[in-house]
């Protein structure tokens, strides 16, 4: 049985807080990662899409990452996972791309062209390391996981769009458990 603990954040533009957090991850040590994905493409809120460091103690970090489509940039933000050097990988669903930072933040590079072929993504949302370091990702339009290398060499892909056993409907997360076994939040086929 779990007993609540506390909760961490309050709402802010930038700096100590989040806006429209959607998801965490946690770093090396107490750390934290959020990604503020904010709200609606506008100008003003273009700088307050940004990623949070922070800790269980509600220490504010620092912060990296701001909106736009540039190197290094986000615009629609889905999931984060921290793969075991503790870089820092961010799915966008707007770029269809995945972008790598260090564990402060600094941007290391990105990968992903929009597209339905294998390796190519489009609404990228989900994503998880497996116990190998391959990142699997929900590829949420096209209807299926793909695993790449965490350098985004392409190594498989699955499902495809369908309410049949191994078909997906818009995959959105996805967690892996102890033995290695995909899990898969299935949006729109409600599974």
């Amino acid at each position: 049985m779990y007993r609540y603990s506390h909760s961490i954040g309050l709402y802010a533009l930038m700096g100590r807080g989040f806006n429209n957090p959607v998801d965490v991850a946690f770093g090396s040590g107490d750390v934290m990662y959020v990604v503020n994905r904010v709200g609606p493409e506008v100008g003003v809120r273009m700088p307050y899409k940004r990623i949070t460091i922070c800790n269980r103690n509600q220490d504010y970090l620092g912060e990296f990452s701001t909106g736009g489509t540039a190197a290094g940039e986000i615009m629609w933000p889905a999931s984060i996972a921290v793969d075991p050097n503790g870089n820092v990988y961010i799915s966008d669903e707007a770029l269809n791309r995945v972008s790598i930072f260090d564990p402060q933040g600094v941007f290391l590079s990105m990968w992903g062209v929009k597209g339905t072929d294998k390796g190519q993504l489009n609404r990228p949302a989900g994503i998880a390391f497996d116990s190998a370091g391959n990142l699997l990702v929900a590829d949420g339009l096209n209807h299926r996981i793909q695993k790449f290398t965490s350098d985004g060499r392409f190594l498989d892909a699955w499902g495809s769009k369908g309410a049949g056993d191994g078909e997906f409907n818009i995959p959105w997360g996805i967690s892996l458990d102890s033995n290695g076994s995909v899990y898969v939040a299935d949006w729109r086929n409600d599974r």
